[in-house]
């Protein structure tokens, strides 16, 4: 059982639940299909209060709905209409992320019990985020990666994760970007820089089976001159970068014979997957000169 979690700042839990896929079995529709799971009980507890989750499922929801589902997983709405993929979170707003403190997450399923704890750290803002062109062709006035600064705290231990989300309007008249989207090597930890001032870049994430035209072409990675882009920088936990890090290690490294194997590692116990605590910050940039 595969768990992808995530409790943050003023927002109530989200839980998704798959099944491990063979290395060589195709990706099929059908296939993915059956990867989700669709019966479960999810409960989570900050302690004080615990509660179980709500099941929602794509094959019930309404075109709009299916739109902010998008939003609110990450998952591409062409794949919400063609596949029945449920997810477990708080419909009554009982549970929300509350900065400092910890969140305990059971799931029952499959006839197994999967467990894991989590907090939410308190988040550190950037100094600033910007826009700057990526100048690696000729004359390319248009192309770019986002920067950023932060002054990291004097305390070692500290962990971060960067996503974007493009709300322009695409040649379809929609935002670019449902959701936010984090980018292969989205965190980083303190490990070199505790204490320290420094300003690092990002590149465009990309939404697994996107089949959008600058997810395609040239565009493919690049933030664009005119994108209005809100950038979601939050502070995560040392177990949680572990997770995110080995993750993106193992997807770069499938289909290269020369490299290591890269096992992903989990803060799930009897299970797979990450639960995640994030304590977020938001900055608009608007990609210019």
């Amino acid at each position: 059982v595969v768990v992808e979690g995530v409790i943050e700042t003023g927002q109530v839990p989200i839980v998704l639940l798959s099944r491990t896929q063979s290395f060589f079995e195709p990706t099929t529709i059908s296939g993915l299909a059956s990867l989700y799971i669709t019966s479960a009980t999810v409960i989570v507890s900050d302690g004080i209060v615990t509660d179980t989750l709500d099941q929602v499922c794509s094959s019930q929801l309404t075109e709009d709905q299916l739109i902010a589902a998008a939003a609110a997983t990450g998952i591409s709405v062409d794949l919400l209409r063609q596949i029945n993929i449920c997810a477990w979170t708080d419909l009554g707003g009982t549970m929300v992320g509350m900065e400092g403190r910890s969140y305990s997450l059971t799931v029952i399923t499959d006839g197994r019990t999967l467990t894991s704890t989590t907090k939410v750290p308190f988040g550190i803002p950037l100094d600033s985020v910007w826009f700057k062109l990526a100048d690696q062709r000729p004359d390319d006035d248009t192309l770019g990666f986002l920067w950023g600064t932060i002054s990291d705290p004097d305390t070692a231990g500290n962990a971060y994760r960067w996503m974007a989300k493009r709300i322009n309007a695409g040649s379809d008249g929609d935002a670019k970007d449902a959701s936010f989207v984090a980018p292969l090597f989205s965190t980083f930890d303190d490990r070199y820089v505790n204490g320290l001032r420094f300003d690092f870049a990002y590149n465009r994430g990309k939404v697994a089976f996107s089949s959008a035209d600058d997810d395609n072409n040239e565009e493919s990675g690049y933030f664009k001159m005119g994108d209005t882009v809100v950038v979601k920088f939050s502070s995560i936990g040392l177990p949680e970068n572990r997770f995110y890090e080995s993750f993106s290690n193992n997807v770069t490294s499938q289909g290269d014979m020369f490299s290591s194997p890269a096992n992903v590692m989990s803060n799930i116990n009897g299970g797979l997957g990450v639960w995640a605590g994030y304590g977020s910050r938001l900055d608009t940039v608007i990609c210019g000169p």
